[in-house]
């Protein structure tokens, strides 16, 4: 098992250069000499000629997780190797040894580990889960690589603010997050770990889901070690013969959220009361919390599974629908007292004057007798008074008949109409798979370059709560990203897919067939505007090794510190 010699020109605590001759980092303080516990891939190991092994970071119940170091792309990594600890044992070349009677045990879980890194690489363009881009089998089981994201844990973040946000701050945090973990979800992908140290604030100011393991890995009754997290492992997750799945992260992220906002997590839910009243909330918090997502809270940390919101989609619709909950809000704070006395004190007046309604009534009859009377004796005396009578009297009955219809219509109109429901601020590419109230449609009239994220609802037409018929369809300008965008830098990556990728951004794209000493036939070298940002529809120049590599060459110049390795 390959391993660096010199390994002093890096920190194997963090991956930043640590000069010669010093006994620690000074960045993040891990020992020159460092190294991991026998069991786990000592620091410096060399995993596919291409990854340096860096300190043990966590042991979770499906694997061993390190900070790494990519020698291709000179980038931070994160590396999970497949290590459950209750079935296998590290060998002195560094290998795997399963323990004898867990062979097939081992076989299930490890395939497991392969299908679900498999899963979670195909969704690596979703920007609130931090991308994992290889996987790959040595020392006889599996390794999966993922991107290091640079920025803080979100409780991390929470206690520089002072312990806790606001919904006003948190709200423009969690939304995106929440739309990530619903394409997760369709894709069979669960996290079941959901916690504010497993969610990064990156530098984007935004943040990015990691911690992912199979999810034998988080729960009880399985031969891996649980690895659960008090305060935001759902009861289900602790309990022997219980199904968990997105419900049990619409729990996770939900106490993450009461978190957020409150200053602590829910009671660990291996001790939560069976009827959910064990949140309390200081009364200062409380008081500026809506009310809305305190019931929405309420409802997504159910401690039954079958009492809580089911999916993720429904708990974001719940965080979502301020004004119909105002509204239950106004009605609920009707004083019932009142109510029943107005109902009772109503009929009161009718009570009284039944007499003289009566005796109204009886005058009312004796002049339209008298009425009638006149004029039939008129028609009598003077039948040519009247001639023509029947088509005049004709006349206004279509007028009636048709006043009759519009009022009926109206009626009906009025019956069939729905509150719009409130789009803006949304995904369009998921308001238009979800189903609106009254069979409503979504159609875009047109896109606009801004601030906001690509799709993101900026107007709607109507708007929220106006009256609208059933099937109506609603009309929204929706966001194209800004005009300009930044140009990444592919170096390494293949040219066919470096150019698909650019031109789903709105490039067109050139290429320019280089020689290399660094990178194979067919491999970018370099962007020729990686870093800028260019109008769309401009050009890209994508610089190309035309060379056959025989052999995996450095240059003979280090340039920079990374050279070296």
């Amino acid at each position: 098992m390959p391993e660096y010699k010199d390994r002093g020109g890096l920190c194997m605590g963090c991956m930043n250069p640590l000069p010669e001759g010093r006994r620690e980092c000074g960045i993040c303080g891990y020992p020159a000499n460092g190294n991991n516990e026998p069991m786990y891939l000592p620091v410096g190991t060399i995993l596919s000629d291409r990854y340096v092994v860096g300190k043990l970071l966590d042991h979770v119940g499906d694997a061993a997780v390190y900070i790494g170091f990519d020698r291709v792309l000179k980038s931070l990594i994160i590396m999970r190797e497949f290590f459950p600890d209750t079935l296998v044992e590290r060998a002195p070349d560094g290998e795997i040894q399963v323990i004898s009677g867990c062979e097939n045990t081992f076989r299930d879980y490890y395939e497991k580990f392969r299908v679900h890194a498999r899963a979670l690489a195909r969704m690596r363009e979703l920007s609130s889960v931090v991308a994992l881009y290889d996987i790959f089998d040595q020392n006889r089981t599996a390794y999966t690589i993922s991107e290091y994201c640079e920025g803080n844990t979100l409780e991390t973040r929470l206690k520089q603010v002072g312990g806790r946000m606001n919904w006003d701050e948190a709200r423009p945090l969690f939304m995106p997050l929440l739309s990530s973990l619903i394409s997760l979800h369709s894709a069979g992908v669960f996290h079941l770990g959901i916690s504010p140290n497993n969610i990064i604030v990156g530098s984007d100011g935004k943040l990015h889901l990691q911690g992912f393991s199979i999810p034998e890995a988080r729960r009880v009754s399985t031969d891996l070690r649980p690895h659960l997290i008090a305060g935001y492992s759902a009861p289900e997750q602790y309990n022997f013969g219980q199904d968990i799945g997105a419900w049990s992260d619409v729990y996770g992220l939900a106490a993450t959220i009461f978190r957020t906002l409150t200053g602590n997590p829910p009671p660990e839910g291996s001790r939560r009361a069976k009827d959910s009243n064990d949140l309390f909330v200081p009364s200062e918090i409380a008081a500026e919390m809506p009310d809305y997502i305190a019931a929405a809270l309420f409802n997504a940390l159910q401690v039954k599974p079958d009492n809580r919101i089911r999916s993720i989609e429904h708990f974001r619709d719940q965080l979502s629908t301020a004004p119909a909950v105002s509204r239950l809000r106004e009605n609920e704070d009707q004083d019932p007292q009142n109510t029943v006395e107005a109902e009772e004190e109503e009929p009161v007046p009718e009570k009284k004057n039944n007499r003289a309604k009566y005796a109204m009534l009886i005058v009312l009859a004796v002049f339209v007798f008298l009425l009638l009377l006149a004029g039939t004796t008129l028609l009598i005396m003077f039948p040519d008074l009247f001639r023509g009578g029947e088509e005049t009297s004709s006349t206004p009955l279509p007028s009636l008949i048709e006043s009759t219809t519009t009022s009926t219509t109206t009626t009906q109109t009025e019956e069939a109409s729905y509150a719009t429901p409130g789009l803006v601020g949304k995904s369009y590419y998921d308001v238009r798979e979800s189903n609106l109230i009254g069979g409503m449609k979504v159609e875009v009239e047109y896109k606009v370059y801004s601030d906001r994220p690509i799709g993101e609802i900026i107007k709607q037409t109507p708007n929220a709560e106006t009256p609208a018929a059933a099937g109506a369809t609603i009309k929204v300008i929706i966001s194209d990203g800004p005009k300009d965008k930044l140009v990444p830098d592919l170096s390494g990556w293949n040219s066919q897919q470096a150019e698909q990728l650019l031109k789903s951004l709105g490039f067109r794209v050139t290429i320019s067939k280089v020689y290399s000493e660094t990178y194979d036939i067919d491999i970018v070298e370099s962007v020729q505007e990686a870093g800028k940002s260019l109008e769309e529809g401009s050009m890209v120049t994508l610089r190309v090794s035309e060379t056959k590599l025989t052999t995996t060459t450095q240059p003979t110049e280090a340039t920079n510190w990374w050279d070296n390795f």
